[in-house]
């Protein structure tokens, strides 16, 4: 777009090359990302920075900027500056160290796991065809695996991924005989694969499942 306006302004009299430049660098030829879309909004938005231990030093460092004066410095644009403040929420696996300068303009709440009936909702929701015993059997499960102190215990997203593949498999369960054609869903490091490969390892992980969802359904039912 810079380049086609360019060639059509060249074609005209009297062109003001200074001014020409001006507008090349303005906010009509910049694709706004969240970032700024986020502080150029009227009324205040929520701002959602998914992962930030995925990214790198210098992102952090245009964080910064934005929690420190609401504001973005943009090479050539400019300095832009909120017209609302957002809520902004940061979200991070821990996967690397933040910086300290971020986590002091930060209010620092840590998410659990759901509880067992809550998972038992959540897959619900996404499995609506399948039987209640099967929803407490898969919430059962993800309490058992993450009691086994796995290095990569499973997330609710895995949790859910395995409530498909047992969809696919015709299995309205999880036994120990499953062990090899589940194992690359459950266990996400070769620390894993080796916990869950040691003999009855896995039969015993299946046991507690039962006996957690055997638990929840008669808490059901009182």
């Amino acid at each position: 777009m810079q380049r086609l306006s360019v060639e059509l302004k060249s074609k005209s009299d009297g062109i003001d090359w200074e001014c020409l430049r001006t507008e090349l660098h303005g906010q009509q030829f910049f694709s706004a990302g969240p970032l700024l879309r986020a502080l150029q909004y009227e009324n205040p938005c929520v701002l959602l920075i998914d992962e930030l231990d995925k990214v790198d030093h210098a992102f952090e460092a245009l964080l910064l900027e934005l929690l420190s004066v609401w504001q973005i410095s943009i090479p050539k644009l400019g300095t832009i500056r909120a017209k609302s403040i957002p809520f902004v929420v940061l979200t991070s696996n821990e996967e690397r160290h933040i910086g300290d300068p971020l986590r002091r303009r930060s209010f620092y709440l840590r998410v659990e796991h759901p509880t067992a009936e809550r998972e038992a909702e959540i897959v619900a929701l996404r499995t609506p065809d399948s039987s209640h015993e099967f929803h407490a059997g898969m919430a059962g499960l993800a309490k058992a695996l993450r009691g086994w102190s796995l290095e990569k215990p499973p997330s609710v997203s895995e949790i859910l991924d395995l409530a498909q593949a047992l969809k696919v498999l015709g299995a309205d369960r999880v036994t120990a005989e499953m062990r090899d054609v589940l194992l690359p869903l459950l266990a996400k490091t070769e620390a894993d694969r080796r916990k869950l490969l040691l003999r009855d390892g896995f039969a015993s992980i299946v046991y507690d499942a039962n006996q957690h969802t055997s638990e929840a359904l008669r808490e059901g039912t009182a």
